[in-house]
């Protein structure tokens, strides 16, 4: 039916959405959502009640495919729009977008060499004691690896934390104990600290602001973060499987590699946060927002919620969860 009503009003109105959709490989449910987003005028209705785009649609669509492959959101794109229907041509506006799209990647890319430089200096500490295969063997009562894997760790986070805190220093053998103790008698702001590494495994941290803060490869396991701020933090490589993290703020922030698998995240913000790797398996997704978030490699296996995403390869580029997973 839909094919016939095709043939008789595409030449002459314009295109049906499921044409449209074919011509610009855009799902339909999309083109809708960038309907209610304003991106897309309100199409002409043919008598029978079908949509009927004319070619400013194309022309829009084509625009914002184009845009998102300079890293633009949504909410960027329509202002272009909004000036081009004003009769302007925004050249410098994309131009200083863009800048700053680039310099946000700058950011993550000097974040992620610090993450690698850490964790090599690391495994320089311990090469030595490492054999040079796996061994099999039931005898130990301990785990030999955890030991020097938490003698590393301990030692550079002690070098690092050496005059940073002069007040507390002689207090405190490292960060954690610190920020334990601190939020103990009420202190609930930790923007920019230096935490890689940290041990908060179980702590109650509730309430807490990290904005900004560096928490790199911390073990973060069961921790009860309710209501926290981790507003462009560097969680990269963090683990906070089954943690209670229920409304709490990750705008911007840097999860690539971070496990939380089995965390409660109801009514979490993830807007344009960079999630790529990160292992969400068994994980309360319930109202959480992904807009604009990179999600390439995510694993949502076996989530909680009412979608499953279909999450891209590749580790830079892909759609964003606003356009994996679009309203009905």
């Amino acid at each position: 039916m839909e094919s016939r009503e095709s043939d008789q009003v595409s030449n002459v109105r314009g295109w049906l959405i499921g044409e449209l959709s074919r011509l610009v490989e855009i799902p339909t449910a999309t083109i809708r959502y960038y309907e209610r987003l304003g991106l897309l005028l309100q199409p002409l209705r043919s008598p029978q009640g079908y949509r009927l785009y004319a070619a400013d649609a194309l022309e829009r669509l084509l625009f914002i495919q184009s845009a998102k492959a300079f890293g633009l959101s949504l909410e960027e794109i329509k202002q272009l729009l909004d000036l081009q229907a004003a009769q302007t041509i925004p050249y410098a506006t994309f131009q200083q977008m863009v800048k700053q799209y680039l310099g946000k990647l700058d950011q993550q890319i000097q974040e992620l060499v610090s993450q690698r430089q850490a964790v090599s200096q690391r495994l320089d500490r311990i090469a030595e004691a490492l054999p040079d295969r796996d061994i099999n063997t039931t005898e130990l009562t301990q785990n030999p690896l955890l030991n020097l894997m938490s003698e590393a760790t301990d030692a550079i986070a002690l070098e690092q934390n050496q005059g940073e805190m002069p007040r507390l220093g002689n207090l405190f053998s490292n960060r954690s104990q610190e920020v334990l103790y601190m939020y103990s008698v009420g202190k609930r702001n930790f923007r920019l600290m230096n935490l890689v590494s940290a041990k908060l495994s179980g702590a109650n941290l509730s309430g807490a602001d990290f904005t900004n803060a560096k928490l790199m490869l911390a073990d973060l396991c069961e921790l009860s973060a309710i209501e926290t701020r981790f507003v462009g933090a560097n969680l990269a490589g963090a683990m906070m499987s089954e943690a209670c993290l229920q409304k709490s703020n990750f705008t911007d922030a840097l999860l690539i590699g971070a496990d939380l698998s089995g965390a409660n995240l109801e009514d979490a913000n993830f807007t344009a946060a960079n999630l790529g790797g990160v292992n969400f398996t068994g994980a309360n997704l319930r109202g959480v927002n992904f807009s604009e978030a990179i999600l390439a490699g995510a694993d949502f296996s076996n989530t909680e919620g009412n979608y499953h995403p279909q999450v891209p390869t590749s580790p830079l580029k892909g759609p964003t969860m606003s356009e994996v997973i679009q309203p009905p």
